[in-house]
């Protein structure tokens, strides 16, 4: 590819994992202050026979989809082409879809800790400690063949790390050559890049979508369960 360095492989990848760190925080934030704010009504209505907490639940799930597919297709409008992604596109829209399953687990990380806490406050204070295993292993910062034994469970459930893995691939399966202006290259093309990260170039959309909608599914259920107890204890 043309005006690729070696310089594409390190600007990318941060560029990559930040956004997927902004997907993540911005998702659980929104869900953070607004759920304790509609608890009060919810247990009242729940206990005046209104609704059970299922219809509740389910309709807040699907209120949430414009939001979930709106986001990340206005951010990547904006940042796809001012960052120099991949010209192509199935990747941009590889790049939406892979943004939008990392705001739906950051969605339902957001209702199980509102609905877990019941105090925006609280909710919110939670985010940084919890997430920030998840983090350190997602691929970025610590290479997936160096995970220490004790971190390896959390780096199978980390949305980071198959977010990241599925815009890696993205990205730099479809980069062929990267020109050097030195005698020796760290990266010669795509692929040398993804091994550097320890990642599979025909991992794309498999296990890391699928993944990332199942983390997001029982995150969906704890938090459900979670808001049934609240408004029947009380």
């Amino acid at each position: 590819s043309s005006g690729i360095n070696a310089e594409y492989g390190q600007n990318k990848s941060g560029a990559l994992f930040n956004l997927i760190v902004y997907f993540t925080f911005s998702s659980i934030m929104v869900q953070t202050n607004s759920i304790p704010g509609e608890l009060s009504v919810v247990r009242r209505e729940y206990q005046n026979g209104m609704y059970s907490t299922l219809p509740y639940f389910v309709s807040k799930v699907l209120s949430e989809i414009p939001y979930l597919l709106g986001l990340p297709l206005l951010t990547m409008a904006v940042c796809y082409f001012m960052i120099g992604f991949e010209k192509d596109g199935v990747a941009f829209l590889t790049n939406v879809i892979a943004f939008a399953g990392v705001s739906w687990v950051g969605t339902g990380l957001g209702w199980f800790l509102a609905c877990l806490s019941g105090d925006a406050t609280i909710a919110s204070a939670l985010v940084a400690p919890i997430i920030m295993p998840f983090f350190l292993v997602g691929g970025f910062y610590q290479n997936q063949e160096s995970t220490p034994v004790f971190f390896e469970p959390v780096k199978y459930i980390s949305w980071f790390r198959y977010g990241f893995s599925m815009l890696m691939t993205n990205e730099f399966s479809r980069v062929e050559q990267i020109s050097c202006d030195v005698d020796t290259c760290d990266f010669a093309n795509g692929t040398h890049v993804l091994e550097r990260f320890s990642l599979d170039p025909v991992e794309s959309w498999w296990p890391n979508f699928p993944a990332m909608l199942l983390i997001g599914g029982v995150l969906c259920l704890f938090s459900w369960l979670c808001l049934l107890r609240r408004v029947r204890l009380t």
